[in-house]
């Protein structure tokens, strides 16, 4: 029985081109081993053999293996990237702890480190430490800025207080005063033989207070200048003050402008924990020369010795213009005894009890 194409005749629907062996071994593949074989094809016998070698040769443990390809769907996926904290959300908690400028400093970097943090959410994290930092800085700002106000009002109002003293110890000019405010002289002329109080001068003690600064004006109803003053040492020792007597007049403009000056924030500094003990020099003139406290320029200020005595004194010639900015400086370090250089050197009366 002959093939139905002939045995010369090509099988259809195959390109002329196709090299025969390729032809050979498709009709070896593709017809069946029934009836007559075509004249070109393989025994079937042979055919059979080549498509069970390979089964054989893998079977057979031989040393050819197949490569190992990997399912993506059955490895594991990589971990994700970490996020790397942010650089400003550090610096801004370490800057607040630098000073004011630090907590300026730390306002800008939680801010910038939100900003980028809100920006690549998923490269960088640290927002609620900016937003810590950023808090820390405000808070911090308000409080230096409070302390800072808060520090030069107490510099700018209480300048003249014993720091200032100082410095205006170290100003005052060598020169004796002598056109703007010298201390008025007492005349020649003794006063009248029944001298009336001045305006000043009340009928009895009074004792009042200007601000944090004790204010006695010793009245015309009192036996003695000496017993007075011995009672009113008592009391502010009691207190904790320290008595300054004060000689004063009346009329007597440069004893007014001291007058004035005593609510002033600068004496108020200079005159803390004083007693300030006013006496007339007219009413009590006997009592002053027995107790050898000079009357001659006045206002003039003196520190008491124990035996009442003037231990040491001043008067309104060791400054100008008789306002605060002039008169605390002086009067701060005269009663805290730091008062050295002056304009007029301190000399006591002859027959004080004590002197430096």
């Amino acid at each position: 029985m002959s093939h139905a194409f002939g045995p010369s005749q090509s099988p259809p629907n195959r390109d002329a081109n196709e090299p025969a062996e390729a032809l050979r071994d498709a009709r070896a593949d593709i017809l069946p081993c029934e009836g007559e074989p075509p004249v070109s094809a393989p025994p079937c016998d042979q055919a059979a053999r080549a498509a069970v070698a390979p089964a054989a040769a893998s079977s057979g443990g031989a040393s050819t293996q197949l490569p190992f390809i990997q399912d993506p769907y059955l490895t594991p996926p990589l971990p994700p990237e970490r996020r790397q904290l942010s650089t400003l959300a550090v610096s801004s908690v370490v800057a607040a702890l630098f000073g004011p400028l630090g907590a300026v400093a730390a306002i800008v970097f939680g801010w910038a480190a939100r900003r980028e943090i809100e920006r690549a959410p998923g490269a960088r994290r640290g927002y609620a430490l900016a937003s810590v930092g950023l808090s820390l800085g405000v808070l911090l700002t308000l409080c230096w800025s409070s302390a800072i106000g808060f520090g030069v009002w107490m510099w700018t109002t209480y300048s003249g207080g014993e720091t200032a003293s100082a410095v205006g110890e170290g100003e005052t000019s060598p020169e004796p005063a002598s056109a703007a405010s010298p201390a008025a002289p007492l005349p020649d002329a003794p006063p009248p033989a029944a001298a009336q109080p001045g305006g000043s001068v009340p009928q009895h003690t009074t004792h009042r207070r200007v601000g944090g600064l004790s204010i006695v004006d010793i009245g015309v109803d009192i036996s003695t200048l000496s017993e007075e003053l011995a009672r009113q040492r008592a009391e502010a020792h009691a207190r904790g003050e320290k008595v300054l007597v004060m000689t004063t007049s009346d009329p007597c403009e440069p004893c007014r402008g001291v007058d004035r000056s005593l609510s002033d924030p600068l004496m108020q500094t200079a005159l803390r924990s004083v007693r300030l003990v006013r006496v007339d020099i007219d009413v009590f003139k006997e009592d002053l020369d027995q107790i050898k406290m000079p009357r001659r320029l006045y206002p003039g200020f003196f520190l008491l010795s124990p035996d009442l005595t003037p231990q040491d004194g001043i008067n309104g010639g060791e400054w100008d213009d008789d306002i605060a900015r002039n008169i605390a400086p002086v009067l701060g370090a005269f009663v805290r005894g730091q008062y050295t250089t002056r304009r007029q050197p301190w000399h006591p009366l002859p027959g004080s009890g004590m002197r430096l």
